[in-house]
């Protein structure tokens, strides 16, 4: 029992509960107050989204671009590739506040020295060594010396010139707050190569690299031609108001696929690689491995170029060249001038696909091959001539050609390229069904389109029986080659057709696609149907080939080096609505001009067809008539000879002693005494020619010679200089 009135401490004891327990639910709601707050400080940032970015590092997001595929020949030659160039700048103000700041330091030592000494009474005997300004001087001695250089390499200013705009960018100017600011970008000089580069990181200041020497590079590609115009329309471009050709259509395969990366600001104040972040290596493009023979695409070039370069009037001309068994394209040239008659010869669109027509005489041979089929003719059956005038259909003009004979074969009918002898035909063996004729046509693929390698193949048109333009004449002037449209490349596949023994193989652009030269993709030849009989192909090429021998392609073609089987044709072609006033007449302007398009096509060599080869020029409006056996012809000789020079499958081998025959330049009119015409060649071919009369040349540019002087035909002499321009 406790004693009455005595403390026992009972009381304290009651009290460290409610105290314990009070402590315990402080710090119960301290923790979970923390613990919510950051959930909350996880799920809702405390910085607002609009301030966010002032307390954190600036990200950037870089995309890399990959570097584009290459556009090859056949044989691997690249048609198109891209190549890193470089932007040069100069930090004009690099050092400048590090030797002003070494100078002032230098100087605040030198007055707390000098102060220090005339305190204490000591005499003061140092010197102001100036080390930033001795620094500066040998800094302005090697830009000195840096402008020299760069005069001597790229030769655009003169040293001084250099020198003034680098020592003007370093004294810099004032700025409206009262701040100095000097050229931290002075362009030196925009897209050089890296051999340049290489060679200017060996100069003076520029070999102390970016934060000594100012040295400046940005990095860009750029896509390169070697082969400069050869073959441009086909390959194409990809640029933002131009796209089209290979460079479009297979800009899938090309480009490749787009890398990123996320950039962080380094301590420098420069952007690097922020290895925390995601990113993604660019993937780089594919090459695209083309049918085309450089070397074939060259001649043809030439070829054309000197039959139409020298004459106004012609507005174009195009050559296509295919390989009878796989209907590869070898050559594919499209040489256009603008709206202005003597303008410039480029290629500027692609015509070989683009410019659907009625092709003329050429279809004669499409007409032929439908006959001799069908078992309806043969090359020896005769025809009665009826003066020319088809029987009963007085709409189908009068053929000359035939005036005069009685009757005529159906192959002198091709040699002399007889409307009157293919329409008779026509009407004899298919009047009453003409449907018949008709389904030969879309067999030959002449109705339709099909998939090219590159965008712009214009559909044929034809117009059969019972559709809206049909009439009673229709069928005889399919048969001669007017009333059906389509394209050249149509033309040669079917005569590719002929050549290959009525096997029509599509015509392609690509053999594959290749990564770092392994065949990702391959393409390649595509059969598309037999038109005919062997036998059929046989007979139609000894019509061909007589056309040659003895008919309209004999006078330039009859001696090529190799034998020929051809057609030529001439063709009328329909002008604009705004262009002829008679529209009645859609042929003829109201100054009476017409515009003409001349045609050869056909294969070689006739004992074994390795080659299908189509030429045609148009005409701007004009009184002329351009005939498929002349300008187009001589073209084609010249083509056929070269390749034949330089195939080694056909060229003779020139055994010891042998006489190596003279040159025969059959294509060009250089009478002894005179200034050959140069016009359209190479530098190489241009010299030769010159330089075999005695005569001498100077030339500025690249490509094919465009201006000479003297003009051809000029008085010369030995030792004369022949002044060209090449472009």
């Amino acid at each position: 029992m406790t004693p009455k009135g005595k403390n026992t401490g009972k009381g304290k004891r009651d009290l460290v509960g409610p105290l314990l327990t009070g402590i315990y639910m402080l710090f119960l709601f301290l923790g979970v107050a923390i613990f919510v707050k950051t959930v909350i400080i996880q799920v809702k940032p405390l910085v607002k989204p609009e301030y966010e970015k002032f307390f954190r590092p600036k990200e950037v997001t870089r995309d890399i671009i990959p570097t584009r595929g290459r556009i090859l020949t056949c044989d691997g030659r690249p048609l198109a590739i891209t190549v890193p160039y470089y932007d040069i700048y100069m930090d004009c103000t690099v050092r400048k506040q590090e030797f002003i700041n070494r100078d002032e330091k230098e100087l605040e030592r030198y007055l707390v020295r000098k102060a220090k000494a005339e305190k204490n009474g000591r005499s003061f005997t140092d010197t102001l060594k100036r080390d930033g300004a001795k620094a500066e001087a040998l800094w302005q001695r090697n830009a000195d010396t840096l402008s020299h250089e760069l005069a001597a390499l790229f030769g655009n200013r003169t040293a001084d010139e250099y020198l003034k705009l680098i020592l003007k960018g370093r004294e810099g100017w004032t700025k409206a707050d009262g701040s100095w600011a000097g050229e931290t970008n002075l362009l030196i000089m925009k897209n050089v190569d890296l051999q340049t580069v290489n060679t200017l990181k060996t100069f003076h200041l520029f070999r102390d690299g970016s934060f000594k020497g100012g040295y400046k590079e940005e990095k860009h590609d750029e896509r390169i031609y070697p082969y400069d115009t050869l073959a441009r329309r086909t390959i194409g471009t990809m640029r933002a108001n131009s796209q089209r050709g290979l460079e479009f259509s297979f800009d899938q395969f090309l480009h490749g696929k787009d890398g990123y990366e996320e950039l962080r600001i380094s301590e420098h104040g420069k952007y690097v690689h922020d290895y925390a972040k995601k990113w993604r290596a660019a993937e780089d493009g594919l090459d695209v491995r083309t049918t085309l023979n450089i070397d074939f695409q060259g001649i043809a070039d030439r070829a054309l170029r000197r039959q139409i370069d020298q004459d106004p009037l012609i507005r174009g001309g195009i050559a296509v060249i295919l390989e009878v068994e796989t209907g590869a394209v070898r050559a594919m040239v499209n040489l256009v001038r603008d709206t202005i008659p003597g303008s410039p010869l480029r290629e500027r669109d692609n015509l070989v696909l683009r410019q659907r027509g009625e092709q003329g005489s050429v279809m004669k041979t499409v007409t032929l091959t439908s006959l001799v089929e069908d078992g309806l003719v043969r090359l020896d059956q005769r025809i009665e001539t009826n003066g020319g005038r088809i029987p009963g259909n007085p709409h189908i003009p009068v053929d000359d050609h035939v005036r005069g004979m009685r009757d005529i074969s159906v192959i002198h009918g091709l040699e002399i390229s007889s409307n009157y002898v293919y329409a008779r035909l026509a009407q004899m063996y298919y009047g009453s069904n003409p449907q018949r004729y008709y389904d030969h046509i879309f067999a030959y693929g002449l109705g339709t389109t099909f998939d090219f390698d590159i965008e712009g193949l214009a559909k044929p048109e034809v117009h059969t029986p019972g559709s809206k333009y049909y009439n009673g004449s229709t069928l005889l002037t399919n048969a001669y080659g007017y009333g059906i449209s389509i394209t050249p490349l149509h033309l040669a596949m079917f005569y590719n057709a002929i050549a290959n023994k009525g096997r029509m193989m599509k015509p392609y652009l690509v053999e594959d696609l290749e990564k770092d030269g392994k065949v990702v993709r391959k393409f390649g030849p595509a059969f598309m149907n037999n038109i005919c009989s062997e036998a059929t192909a046989d007979t139609v090429t000894r019509a061909l080939r007589a056309v040659v021998t003895s008919g309209t392609g004999a006078s330039h073609l009859a001696k090529a080096k190799l034998h020929i089987a051809g057609k030529t044709g001439t063709a009328r072609a329909v002008l604009m609505r705004d262009e002829h006033p008679n529209p009645t007449d859609p042929y003829v302007d109201k100054y009476g001009r017409r515009k003409f398009q001349g045609t050869f096509v056909g294969f070689f060599p006739v004992e074994n067809p390795k080659y299908t080869l189509l030429i045609t020029v148009y005409s701007y409006p004009s009184h002329s008539n351009y005939y498929g056996g002349d300008k187009p012809a001589r073209a084609y000789r010249e083509i056929v000879d070269q390749i034949y020079a330089i195939d080694e499958g056909w060229s003779e081998t020139v055994q010891r002693g042998s006489i190596v025959p003279e040159m025969d330049l059959p294509y060009r009119d250089n009478p002894e005494g005179r200034i050959p015409d140069l016009k359209g060649l190479g530098l190489s071919d241009a010299l030769w020619e010159a330089e075999s009369r005695g005569l001498r040349c100077s030339y500025s540019g690249s490509g094919h010679v465009r201006i000479q002087k003297p003009a051809a035909g000029a008085v010369a002499h030995e030792g004369d200089i022949i002044e060209i321009t090449l472009r």
